[in-house]
């Protein structure tokens, strides 16, 4: 409704004096960041992003890039890019540890960072064009696609439509569009977290589509083609089994809270926004020294500033945590699963052929990495079983490999160890 749309234009105006934060100031931390903590020159590609206003006025087409590239060499245009997809309350500035190693390496030609859209630095779409889950789920509305009027937006994503959400301006990046990627360019695509879980999901839409071209006897070089993929800390693998969830009524009170936040799509982006410039920014430097308090002062500096603006950024792509992810706790523990999980034979099924299929596909490597002191960990058997399925299904080479001494962000705890995992074969 317009009423709806100038009164959230009224509050983003309000949310930008509030937080002291907008897009520019966004992009200039990230820019500071880039420029001071990575050695190869950087630039972002001049038609990666439309011009749009911080909700993202145009759409899905602005997708946040930056471009780095290795020094030509022999057989440099024949080398594979990376592409690097971050993962949730995250931004593409937190891979600024492994751009330099990747490079330099020799066996790639450049980096490609992206910001998934609703995140980061990327356009973010409003409330009504955003993946938000329904709190009134099973009133005034018909299907999971349909608006309710309970809704205070009218969006209503399912776990399916959010994942399109993300994946449909990526693939559109990817598939050349942009003129970003050349066709038939070698990509390695790595995914951390939440970014994972889509790259995952990304790489089976990628497969079913080349075996569609393939039975149609179709040019398969019109889609992507991604030779290896590397998740790193992905949520999702495990199911959850209705019968091994505890109750919400079962739970302690602060658990019963988080379940009931989280189900009323309040994000912890909220809460920083909620605090303002000074206490928010402050509350982003003791979130980034809890998880990651090995950083020297110059790194949490950097980083906590550009944490701090993609944080208290127009609410968008963050409520993907609700229509995507769930808080469940069982007899094992407490976790976050994903709404429609990798696990459980569901990557392998869309990845079973036959041999004139395996022609047609061009992903050959599958990679999952866990850290040794990982609050995904859970999520490792799950993962193990299914790359094993993966690998009888198809015949593409999968692993899982644990970095020793890392955490959740093992990119960043140990960098060299991670490295090395996106580079071997």
């Amino acid at each position: 409704p317009s009423e709806a749309k100038i009164m959230a234009a009224i509050t983003g105006q309000f949310l930008q004096w509030w937080t002291k934060s907008d897009l520019s100031l966004l992009l200039q931390a990230e820019h500071r960041l880039l420029s001071a903590l990575v050695r190869h020159p950087f630039h972002k590609p001049s038609n990666n992003r439309l011009e749009r206003d911080s909700t993202g006025g145009n759409g899905h087409n602005g997708i946040n890039v930056v471009e780095f590239r290795a020094k030509e060499s022999a057989g440099h245009k024949s080398k594979p890019t990376v592409v690097l997809a971050h993962g949730f309350g995250s931004g593409l500035g937190f891979f600024y540890n492994n751009i330099d190693g990747l490079l330099n390496s020799g066996k790639i030609s450049r980096v490609v960072c992206v910001d998934w859209l609703g995140m980061g630095g990327s356009a973010r779409p409003s409330c009504w064009e955003s993946p938000v889950r329904s709190i009134f789920s099973g009133f005034g509305h018909s299907s999971g696609n349909s608006p309710s009027r309970f809704s205070l937006c009218n969006s209503i994503y399912t776990p399916s439509r959010a994942v399109d959400f993300f994946l449909d301006p990526f693939d559109r990046l990817l598939t050349g569009q942009g003129a970003l990627f050349r066709k038939g360019e070698p990509l390695w695509l790595v995914g951390h977290s939440l970014g994972g879980y889509l790259a995952a999901r990304y790489a089976m839409r990628i497969n079913r589509r080349q075996q569609s071209a393939t039975s149609s006897r179709e040019d398969t070089t019109t889609s992507p083609n991604l030779e290896k993929l590397i998740l790193a800390s992905p949520v999702g693998f495990q199911p959850l089994s209705p019968e091994d969830r505890i109750p919400s009524s079962s739970l302690p009170t602060a658990l019963r809270l988080v379940d009931a936040l989280w189900n009323a799509n309040f994000t912890p982006q909220s809460i920083v926004r909620i605090m303002g410039s000074s206490r928010g920014r402050q509350a982003a430097k003791r979130a980034l020294r809890g998880r990651i308090p090995h950083l020297n002062s110059q790194c949490s500096d950097l980083l906590a500033e550009y944490l701090y603006h993609i944080t208290v950024a127009p609410a968008s792509g963050e409520y993907a945590m609700n229509s995507l992810l769930e808080p469940a706790a069982t007899g094992e523990g407490a976790g976050v699963y994903a709404r429609e999980p990798l696990g459980g034979g569901v990557m392998t099924g869309h990845f079973i052929c036959d041999n004139s299929w395996e022609r047609g596909r061009s992903l050959h490597s599958v990679k999952v990495l866990f850290g040794d002191n990982d609050w995904m960990h859970f999520h490792e058997p799950s993962a193990r079983k299914e790359m094993e399925s993966l690998t009888d299904a198809s015949g593409i080479d999968t692993s899982v490999h644990l970095v020793p001494g890392a955490g959740h962000h093992l990119y960043l705890d140990n960098p060299e160890s991670f490295l090395k995992h996106v580079l071997e074969d």
